[in-house]
């Protein structure tokens, strides 16, 4: 089968490896669509991730497969049903080293909850458990849940926002989605602020109130809004994380979502005063069977989310298009 694998930092191809095999309690699936993470699987690649490297290895935390067989202890999975966070090989010994291993063809699943029935007391493999769905469903909206989960998890999580006025710093996907879910939960004035202007409008398109660009434009709007009850951290920068902690208001919440790429240095005594400071921990699993009803219902807009989707042979486009900040979130698509 094809993989893209990942040999070196900066250096990927796709490549022929070996086909995957299949566990009594694993299914075996083929590959429908995987969404590239523009933040994690760019570190990945450029071997600045904060847990380290390894190479050679296969990249992709965002896939869904379609079941096309299931191993003879399989009781919780069947043949054509979608499934998330496939892998291409098994975790028990896979022969390539895989950071979730999205990318390619085919791949496995784990039935972890027949296994755990039968293992009691275990620890299982496979540390991210997937999520199944119904053949009809839509595997674009599914995959594009399951970054849209992550943010979900955390607004709602944080609650409080009703009436108040909330900060967000980024205008990703996960940036963006925040400023939807802060209105969903009925901030008064949603600031989001980002270093360009085309997603800024995409900010306001989808219910911020205001925005700015980062850096003294941003902190006098909110000096003048006497801070913000709620910042959302959402760029990935140091140096903006520096930025939206001076942003919340004495007695505020901030809350960051991004993985830094450096260290960070906060200027303690510049701080708001009594203010929470939180490092989120995502939810996604508890949260993507509702964030996929959201997007079919038109809750949550598919656009501006899903830029484009890109076939497999051509994912070094999406990369070049991420980096040129054209795109806000790409799949690509198998077969």
């Amino acid at each position: 089968m094809k993989a893209l694998l990942m040999k070196a930092p900066g250096s990927s191809e796709i490549c022929d490896l070996e086909e995957p095999k299949a566990g009594d309690y694993d299914a075996q699936v083929e590959m429908v669509v995987c969404g590239v993470c523009n933040s994690t699987d760019r570190m990945l690649r450029e071997g600045t991730f904060a847990a380290g490297v390894a190479y050679p290895s296969i990249l992709g935390h965002e896939s869904v497969g379609r079941v096309t067989s299931v191993g003879a202890r399989v009781r919780y999975l069947e043949p054509g049903q979608l499934v998330t966070r496939c892998s291409a090989y098994s975790w028990d010994d896979p022969p390539v080293r895989m950071y979730w291993g999205g990318f390619a063809q085919r791949g496995v699943v784990r039935d972890v909850k027949s296994w755990r029935e039968d293992h009691p007391g275990d620890a299982v493999s496979d540390h991210f458990p997937h999520i199944a769905f119904e053949p009809e469903r839509s595997p674009e909206d599914i995959a594009l849940a399951i970054s849209l989960s992550e943010t979900w998890s955390i607004a709602a999580e944080a609650g409080g926002m009703v009436g108040r006025v909330v900060g967000v710093s980024g205008t990703g996907i996960a940036g963006l989605s925040l400023v939807v879910y802060a209105r969903l939960l009925g901030a008064e004035r949603v600031v989001c602020v980002g270093r360009r202007q085309n997603r800024c409008r995409i900010a306001t398109d989808l219910g911020a109130t205001d925005t700015a660009i980062a850096g003294p434009d941003a902190d006098a709007l909110f000096r003048q809004l006497g801070g913000a009850h709620v910042v959302f951290e959402a760029s990935g920068k140091a140096d903006a994380i520096a930025a939206a902690y001076r942003w919340a208001r004495p007695g505020g919440r901030f809350i960051i979502y991004s993985a830094p790429e450096a260290p960070v240095p906060l200027d303690i005594m510049g701080s708001p005063r009594e203010a929470a400071f939180t490092v989120s921990r995502p939810r996604e699993g508890a949260v993507l069977p509702g964030v996929v009803k959201m997007l079919e219902s038109g809750v949550i807009p598919r656009e501006p989310f899903l830029t484009a989707t890109y076939p497999f042979d051509e994912i070094g486009d999406v990369f070049a298009a991420i980096e040129r900040g054209a795109v806000v979130k790409a799949l690509v698509r198998f077969g």
